[in-house]
């Protein structure tokens, strides 16, 4: 990345102090190394390419940093926090990844344990924004299922736009940072938790988040669909009847439901 003032946004959003330890996932040839290894405690980078990980131990002789070779969406985490001789229980993670592992490579941070105090990441632009909505996601309809499931296990907050022109060679895309704060487990229950009051609506025990995600990914698989339309007879007259129930029409698309909406769904559905 050519431009110095997006890495410096990226450095705040991740709110580094002193005592983090931080994993860096992507380092390419060191550009947001050189900036995160002042600031913190320790620092573990991943890399997949030998080249870079060649580079980066030339540069990189501080005991700080730990520098490894690998793919990290077959990385336990756990595993590579002992190796490096660190404690799990609470890190950060900034990365400037592939577009075409943002899924996966979400996925494993905000499901699988343990999850980061932060994440800040570069994204395609029209995926952040499928992500980042200006509104409390709950009240407004996700968009897609990457949308549903970060804004179900995190606070997600857009960071700033970056344009092509920012990066040599410039990609072919327009970009954006954004922040995650992964909820822990008392925060996710004061969010998306069961309602107290009788007359409330919807609430969710997290074990069951990746249930709602598995039922949600199969309307979403063709989101252009009319949900009830995608189920065979049987299931038909349920889901429009359950639609109905949770305040939507029975010709909903997986679009114009709110997470909210998404859980009484799956209830009704069950």
């Amino acid at each position: 990345m050519a431009d110095k003032n997006i890495v410096k946004k990226i450095i705040a959003a991740a709110e580094l102090t002193p005592l983090d330890t931080v994993l860096e996932v992507g380092p390419g040839l060191g550009v947001m190394t050189r900036e995160i290894l002042p600031r913190v405690e320790r620092l573990v980078a991943v890399e997949l390419d030998p080249f870079f990980v060649h580079e980066l131990r030339k540069e990189f002789g501080d005991k700080k940093i730990e520098i490894v070779e690998g793919d990290i969406l077959k990385t336990r985490i756990p595993d590579l926090f002992v190796t490096c001789n660190l404690k799990p229980e609470t890190y950060k993670l900034i990365t400037n990844l592939p577009y075409n592992i943002t899924s996966a490579f979400l996925k494993k941070f905000l499901i699988e344990p343990p999850a980061p105090e932060r994440i800040v990441v570069m994204l395609q632009k029209e995926v952040a924004e499928r992500i980042c909505t200006p509104e409390t996601c709950n009240l407004k309809p996700v968009t897609s299922l990457l949308g549903l499931m970060c804004n179900l296990y995190a606070e997600c907050t857009p960071v700033c736009k970056v344009s092509a022109g920012a990066f040599v060679p410039p990609p072919k895309v327009d970009s954006m940072v954004i922040r995650l704060k992964p909820y822990s487990a008392e925060a996710f229950a004061a969010k998306w938790g069961l309602p107290r009051e009788a007359s409330a609506k919807w609430g969710i025990e997290r074990g069951f988040s990746e249930d709602i995600i598995a039922f949600a990914a199969k309307f979403f698989a063709e989101p252009r669909k009319k949900m009830c339309g995608m189920l065979g007879k049987a299931l038909r007259e349920k889901c429009q009847n359950a639609l109905t129930a949770i305040g939507e029409s029975p010709d909903s698309r997986p679009a114009a439901l709110t997470i909210e909406k998404w859980v009484g769904l799956w209830k009704k559905m069950r």
